[in-house]
């Protein structure tokens, strides 16, 4: 066998993935975890996306059709993930 560093084993991919992402996330906006206005204005834009399926689904059943339409709600986590 070889005694060639290998880049690609199970140490190394599970340190470079995952973690190292969410830990640059924590690190460069630890501040938004806790901010309360951010918090409440994700509140209202659920509200806004609920009101707006709700609409959606009214129309829906208006026009004879059984489907329904299923938003899901918006997190902090959405948001600053690609950051």
């Amino acid at each position: 066998m070889s005694n060639k560093k290998s880049y690609m084993g199970l140490n190394n991919i599970l340190s470079e993935g995952f973690f190292d992402s969410l830990l640059k996330i924590f690190k460069r906006h630890p501040e938004l975890k806790n901010n309360k206005k951010i918090k409440n204005d994700i509140k209202d834009l659920n509200k806004k996306v609920s009101n707006l399926e709700k609409m959606m689904n009214d129309e829906l059943a208006s026009f004879g059709s059984k489907k329904k339409i299923k938003l899901k709600p918006y997190k902090l986590t959405d948001f600053i993930k690609g950051v």
